[in-house]
């Protein structure tokens, strides 16, 4: 079986990422006969994201989009891929948020359990890992957040720290690493296009 690309895609808020992201699953999508298939972790809290993440649901809807919304267990999401599937995963940061506040079996946020916490994003790196198996092109978008100092919060310091191991580990798998600023990507993995 040919091995599939696999790409991690990050930058600030509103660099271009998600964007950026989407058009390189649809020329896959076309180029490969391939069906696009969005996995979503957002949750709609407020007004605002409500109305965002319907927007988004319109825009790709006509684009042929399949989504799957999947804020917590994202490796549940893994599992309903179809195997001519081509996949976006949008975003790391907000399902590591989602499980940071999921609950324990003693009804704790997941961030006081760190042991509980790293069961999470290991099933997520072998749901990862089973997927590409497969062959399936994958690409993830995240956030880049550790570019600020430290904060005094424990909890805020917990996330940061599960976010670097987990980007540090993606970036290790895929083929391609990519940070977008001002709607432009520079490849720091894969691609000679800042070479």
């Amino acid at each position: 079986m040919v091995r599939a690309q696999w790409s991690f895609i990050t930058g600030g808020v509103r660099s271009g990422k998600s964007h950026f992201a989407e058009q390189q699953i649809l020329k896959i999508a076309q180029q490969q006969k391939r069906q696009p298939i969005y996995i979503a972790s957002g949750v709609a809290f407020d007004e605002e994201m409500k109305q965002r993440i319907t927007k988004h649901r319109q825009d790709r809807a006509e684009e042929n989009w399949q989504t799957i919304e999947q804020p917590i267990n994202i490796a549940c999401a893994f599992e309903k891929i179809p195997e001519n599937a081509v996949v976006l995963w949008d975003c790391v940061t907000t399902w590591l948020t989602n499980e940071l506040y999921d609950l324990d079996e003693e009804k704790k946020s997941l961030w006081k359990n760190p042991q509980a916490f790293q069961q999470k994003i290991a099933q997520a790196k072998q749901a990862l890992l089973h997927l590409h198996s497969k062959g399936i092109p994958i690409i993830i978008v995240s956030n880049e957040l550790l570019d600020e100092p430290s904060y005094t919060s424990e909890e805020v310091e917990f996330y940061r720290q599960q976010l670097g191991d987990f980007h540090q580990w993606l970036v290790k798998q895929c083929d391609q690493a990519i940070e977008m600023d001002y709607g432009a990507p520079y490849f720091w993995k894969g691609g000679d296009e800042n070479k």
